[in-house]
């Protein structure tokens, strides 16, 4: 049965579909953001997103309207006070805005995602909650990112040394993967939180669950992708990082999400000014903010920095983006 659940956002138009990135991601990412951001979510089917005890997060699968084609997300409830170990929002949201300094859309490594409010009252009609996210509202915030179609969720080790050192495109996909979880400073290593393509001749890999990061406590699973794991890097993309300044850092992810409380409920709100740079969940009679801490996103600079340093001197090299011969083959352009 076909759930229609009216959710108060910022008004936009109408999305427009486009053609799909590839088989991986089947829309735009301006188009897949619209959809999350709907006024109205009408709910087709929910299932739980991994067979684990405790998870609370779920598949869901959202109707289109007006022709458009169903879509499925992942949704994951915000732990009760917006903030705790393995349930941080505001980690997810930095990780996907982050990758945007340095990598383009075609490349992105982490889903589209964003930060949803909806009244407690509708919220309950289709999922058990406890309660509002936060005391003296009546709203429940949750985190709606994109559904990666045709990707692999290996138990072993997804990373292959031999592969990276054969395969040119699989190599450039695994430089700008990892380059993203080390300045995130990824502390869970869990191997179902990076996906590699099942699909032949797309070498995509996308890393997911990204709010065990930065300032977090390491996850039982170890922190093995904060490290650089790879030898060498994508040249175009350290070659981005060198024009990031920390005053866009601070631009970017210092206000995250934000929205206005109105007779209780959170209602979404173009970010403003950041109301406390030291804390990451900002919450006033009349606004909740969510975003980096100064201490965080110097963090992040300061390993863009030295990352930086590493390449001049040698320690890291870089390499050019591979070719593709109408054969089929990969091949560097030089290398």
């Amino acid at each position: 049965m076909r759930l229609a659940v009216t959710v108060l956002v910022l008004a936009m138009g109408a999305p427009t579909l486009v053609p799909a990135q590839d088989a991986n991601v089947l829309h735009s990412v301006e188009y897949i953001e619209a959809r999350l951001r709907a006024p109205e979510l009408h709910i087709l089917a929910s299932e739980y997103a991994r067979q684990l005890e405790g998870d609370r997060s779920r598949k869901v699968t959202l109707a289109g309207v007006d022709g458009e084609p169903d879509m499925d997300v992942h949704w994951k409830p915000v732990a009760r006070g917006a903030t705790g170990f393995n349930n941080e929002p505001r980690y997810e949201l930095a990780a996907y805005r982050l990758q945007q300094f340095f990598l383009d859309e075609a490349e992105y490594v982490v889903p589209t995602t964003v930060l949803r409010a909806m009244a407690l009252e509708e919220y309950s009609q289709i999922r058990t909650v406890e309660g509002p996210t936060l005391q003296n509202t009546n709203s429940v915030l949750f985190l709606l990112s994109y559904w990666l179609e045709n990707l692999a969720v290996d138990t072993v080790d997804p990373f292959s040394q031999t592969m990276f050192d054969m395969n040119p495109r699989y190599a450039w996909a695994w430089g700008n993967v990892n380059l993203l979880t080390h300045l995130i400073n990824h502390r869970d290593a869990n191997h179902g939180n990076i996906l590699v393509s099942l699909v032949d001749g797309n070498s995509r890999i996308f890393a997911v669950d990204n709010d065990v990061a930065f300032r977090s406590r390491v996850s039982d699973q170890g922190d093995r992708w904060r490290r650089l794991v790879v030898d060498r890097l994508p040249d175009e993309t350290v070659a981005r990082l060198r024009a990031v300044t920390e005053d866009e850092l601070h631009e970017a992810l210092g206000v995250l999400a934000e929205f206005t409380v109105e007779d209780g409920l959170l209602q979404p709100a173009e970010r403003g000014p950041n109301l406390r740079p030291d804390r990451g969940v900002r919450v006033t009679q009349e606004r909740v903010q969510f975003g980096l801490t100064e201490r965080e996103i110097r963090d992040v600079h300061e390993r863009i920095r030295d990352l930086l340093r590493d390449v001049d001197r040698g320690r890291i090299t870089t390499f050019p983006r591979p070719v593709v011969t109408p054969d089929g083959d990969n091949l560097f352009e030089s290398f």
